[in-house]
């Protein structure tokens, strides 16, 4: 299967998992489970390998990035773990072109080779198709996580600004007995009249006081 394809299922494992080190091996376990499937494939030369293998490592890895890019940043290191081991398992195409080897085991490689289910004219009935199903997947993970994460900012904020409006309401009686909110200041004007009248009377008092010891000097 396409390099392309073999990301976007990473992608979706990704979007889908719960963190990168769950994300990365089943990355590459779906790899094999997508080589076993029937897939565009029986290349007519070496150079019309070469043609194909080239546009679809450019287009894979522009779908990583674009995928990175798009993912939330909570969900994206287990996105491109999805993606990386997804990938995984074709290194050996580019280092046996360009170096001569396989960096696997003879086994594996063995392995890969022999579940290949490989046809022509399979390229817009699985090939595409399977791009579109793979892009719709993710789409639809990564607009639930944006939606998710929103709702939670949302939740947060409404918190943060409850917790600051209740440490900024004086203890013992920020509301009137009518909820008004008038209690506090209600209560601060009735004592400072009191305190006015009790001023007043102590002084009426001194002062007839006065009066009557004047009265009853000779």
């Amino acid at each position: 299967m396409l390099i392309t394809n073999h990301v976007l299922s990473g992608a979706v494992i990704g979007a889908a998992a719960a963190n990168p080190a769950a994300a990365l091996p089943l990355g590459v376990a779906s790899h094999f489970a997508l080589d076993a499937l029937p897939h565009w494939g029986k290349w007519l030369s070496k150079s019309h390998f070469l043609r194909v293998a080239v546009a679809d490592g450019l287009t894979g890895l522009a779908v990583m990035g674009a995928a990175a890019a798009v993912t939330p940043p909570a969900r994206r290191a287990a996105v491109v773990a999805g993606m990386l081991g997804a990938a995984l398992p074709d290194v050996d195409k580019p280092t046996r072109i360009f170096f001569g080897f396989s960096p696997f085991p003879r086994r594996v490689d063995d392995f890969h080779s022999r579940i290949q289910d490989e046809a022509p004219g399979r390229f817009y009935s699985h090939e595409v198709v399977a791009a579109a199903l793979f892009t719709a997947g993710f789409t639809a993970l990564t607009v639930a996580a944006r939606v998710k994460d929103r709702a939670r900012a949302r939740a947060e904020a409404t918190e943060g600004a409850d917790r600051a409006r209740d440490a900024s309401t004086p203890e013992g009686g920020a509301t009137g007995a009518d909820g008004s909110g008038r209690g506090s200041g209600s209560s601060n004007s009735s004592g400072s009249g009191a305190r006015a009248r009790s001023g007043l009377f102590a002084r009426a008092r001194a002062s007839s006081g006065l009066l009557a010891a004047m009265r009853a000097c000779p």
